[in-house]
């Protein structure tokens, strides 16, 4: 009985053991790609994007306001076939307006897709130095990672974020 109960304590000490061993460092991933040097270039160019698109379509959903409106106030006085026409003039612009919202929208995922794939590169770069260099066995993303609780030593964001500046001045 001894015997088991030693063997017991043992094997549930030897896990800990080995993961006291390890250093774990936590990053969060979102406020890097946010907060950063090129992170924040990266979205005052989809901001200044994302501006006239939005212009361009508020432009379009004036015009099928403009035409409902009209529609409206003419449906008493027009004609049959000049309702039809107009109904129809509208159910167009409206189908037109709707494709260029889709086609914007997949514009914009593109774009900032684009701009975000080397700024990720980037940083899992910068990631494998600053754990080769400081001795961590394994860094993981705060957000991913499914953790609800670490010590804030744990969070090498700040340090991070700081190494991710530093080699995107000296890239650019």
């Amino acid at each position: 009985m001894k015997k088991t109960v030693l063997l017991l304590i043992i094997c549930l000490l030897v896990p800990g053991v080995a993961l006291a061993e390890n250093k774990i460092g936590i990053v969060e991933v979102q406020r890097i790609l946010e907060s950063s040097e090129p992170g924040k270039q990266a979205l005052g160019q989809l901001t200044l994007r994302f501006e006239e698109m939005r212009d361009d379509l508020e432009e379009e959903r004036a015009e099928v306001e403009r035409l409902r409106e009209e529609l409206q106030k003419q449906s008493m006085v027009l004609s049959q076939e000049a309702q039809q026409d107009m109904e129809a003039e509208l159910r167009q612009k409206m189908q037109q307006f709707q494709q260029k919202y889709q086609s914007y929208q997949a514009r914009m995922q593109q774009e900032e897709q684009e701009l975000s794939d080397p700024i990720i590169d980037l940083l899992f770069e910068v990631i494998d130095d600053f754990a080769e260099k400081n001795g961590f066995d394994m860094i993981l993303d705060a957000q991913g990672s499914g953790i609800i609780y670490a010590k804030d030593a744990m969070n090498v964001t700040d340090d991070l974020m700081e190494e991710v500046n530093q080699a995107w001045e000296a890239r650019n």
